[in-house]
């Protein structure tokens, strides 16, 4: 009883949206067919929440969430009948300043500890280090503290970074000095080095 997805199987959506999760099922011959569609959602929080799957028609099934929580969210879409199939998704929302286990602006202050900007500024720091992050880590439902600690590290070296020149060079009777910022940070690669993405081909 082969299954496949009707919908995105990977999705941006911002918090409140309705997330489409939509699936068919046909029979070894290529016909729709109906069967038990169930699906499972984990959001950023971590436990569960099971949307109703509705036929649409024969063969094809529907279930809609709303996307309460910023983060990675994961589905499941379990078919059964004659045999079992499953059909992963994911759903990832932005305004990742809300997400449970998420940093907020608050946590980036407190962890950066004095500092001259204000929420604003440090609000645009860290969904531009956050966004960095998905872009370089595979991000699971549940935020793990490593990547917390890192995604805090990202803010704290951004905010110093701006107050460092790109590059500097001084000279003195011929000698001579340079200033660059580096381009890694040993401390965020560790945290973030389980996670990592790798290119394939």
């Amino acid at each position: 009883m082969p299954a496949t997805a009707t919908t995105s199987t990977c999705t941006d959506l911002d918090v409140g949206d309705e997330w489409l999760i939509g699936v068919q099922v046909i029979d070894d011959a290529g016909t729709p067919i109906s069967a038990t569609v169930s699906v499972l959602v984990t959001p950023p929080s971590g436990g569960t929440a099971a949307p109703t799957a509705i036929q649409t028609s024969t063969g094809y099934y529907l279930a809609r969430h709303t996307i309460a929580l910023a983060g990675r969210h994961v589905a499941v879409v379990t078919v059964s009948g004659t045999a079992v199939a499953a059909v992963p998704f994911t759903a990832h929302a932005t305004a990742v300043v809300t997400a449970a286990g998420m940093p907020s602006v608050a946590d980036v202050r407190a962890y950066i500890g004095d500092t001259s900007a204000d929420d604003t500024e440090l609000g645009g720091v860290l969904a531009a280090e956050a966004a960095a992050q998905r872009a370089r880590c595979r991000v699971p439902a549940a935020y793990p503290a490593d990547l917390r600690e890192a995604l805090l590290r990202r803010c704290a070296r951004n905010l110093a970074a701006r107050r460092v020149p790109v590059a500097s060079f001084t000279a003195f009777e011929g000698g001579g000095t340079s200033t660059r910022v580096p381009a890694r940070d040993p401390e965020i690669n560790r945290l973030e080095a389980p996670h990592r993405r790798y290119d394939v081909g």
